[in-house]
């Protein structure tokens, strides 16, 4: 009897979890009202959009939400990105700079989650690691940045670490020499001591597979252009462009969404002579 009273007493005293941890996916949630929640993403049912706020459960209809972030913090929304919303159509916003036009239509799974998006190439499922932002609606006017995803500092480009790509809205031409100079220092993870320079991790960390430029160092500037390779730009004073197209920036991390801080950029493409 007394081992039966001591399983009882252990099973009652083992707290049980509102959301399995392991479906968790940081997130913030903008509201139509124009309220940001903080918090992470869980699920997608018939009540709405699922998530844990501070241990306990909260949900709203698809109908109450604008926004999901998984980078970026909920504010400085690229002007592009929110331009493609429509009445009756999401977009879908990928770190990679790509944005999908049409409708969400599930989200389940565990870490990364499993998001279901419908668009005119047919059903795809994607990762919440591969998701920047989803739109169900236009975000309120003080939370969108103006131009092409570029947030103005001073007349520079703030490259967050927790940010994905960056669109510059500067075109270059394949061998044309950029000037660039950076500043600024990021943090990787929640240790403190964790942090990089546009050069890249001051411990010497490397990138693993799934960040920009694997194998060399975590946090450092990185470029791309268009949808092409990336390719690092750490501390130089200038580069050649590799291709042709649209500038990209980004900092060198596989998982974000424990940065913060931003680099401070100044993009300045010389003139081009053709050979």
């Amino acid at each position: 009897m007394r081992s039966l009273w001591v399983a009882a007493v252990l099973a009652a005293c083992i707290a049980v979890p509102a959301v399995p941890a392991a479906a968790q996916v940081g997130a913030t949630f903008v509201l139509r009202s124009g309220d940001t929640v903080t918090g992470s993403l869980v699920d997608m049912n018939a009540r709405g959009i699922i998530a844990d706020v501070s241990g306990g459960e909260r949900s709203w209809p698809v109908s109450s939400v604008a926004v999901i972030a998984f980078t970026g913090g909920g504010k400085n929304f690229p002007a592009d990105e929110v331009n493609k919303v429509t009445n009756g159509r999401h977009v879908l916003a990928l770190r990679s700079g790509s944005n999908i036009v049409g409708q969400l239509t599930d989200i389940g799974g565990k870490n990364p989650l499993r998001i279901t998006f419908e668009s005119s190439g047919g059903s795809r499922d994607y990762t919440s690691s591969e998701v920047a932002r989803i739109y169900f609606a236009k975000p309120p006017d003080n939370l969108t940045s103006a131009g092409t995803g570029v947030t103005s500092n001073a007349g520079g480009i703030q490259v967050p670490a927790n940010g994905g790509w960056v669109n510059t809205g500067i075109m270059v031409t394949k061998g044309q020499t950029v000037n660039i100079s950076t500043s600024g220092q990021v943090q990787l993870s929640t240790d403190p001591s964790d942090v990089a320079g546009p050069a890249g991790s001051k411990q010497g960390h490397t990138a693993p597979a799934g960040a920009p430029l694997p194998g060399t160092l975590t946090g450092a500037l990185v470029g791309r252009i268009g949808t092409g390779q990336a390719f690092g730009i750490g501390n130089q004073s200038s580069f050649p462009a590799p291709a042709s197209g649209m500038l990209f920036l980004a900092v060198n991390d596989n998982y974000t969404a424990d940065n913060n801080g931003a680099f401070g950029v100044m993009v300045n493409p010389l003139p081009y002579r053709s050979r």
